[in-house]
């Protein structure tokens, strides 16, 4: 699992894992969409997360979403 930016400069988790060569799976991604918090045009992507899904993870992939998640609450980024 590693942390991708977009051509737009968003933030994802991706996994190559258990996919054909050169194919990505984005698992989670900071989202354009900007909601109502104070600082949310000062930070792009604070406000929503995109997430995949039919993805099975396991309980190491698990612990890296949520230290990310929780990583993205704190700094307003989606990093690993």
């Amino acid at each position: 699992m590693e942390t991708k930016k977009s051509g737009r400069g968003f933030n994802a988790l991706i996994e190559k894992e258990y996919l054909e060569p050169n194919s990505e799976t984005v698992l989670v991604s900071e989202s354009s969409a900007i909601g109502d918090y104070e600082d949310s045009f000062d930070n792009p992507g604070s406000s929503y997360l995109w997430f995949g899904d039919n993805h099975h993870l396991d309980r190491e992939q698990v612990a890296q979403v949520v230290k990310a998640l929780n990583n993205w609450l704190e700094n307003k980024r989606l990093e690993l």
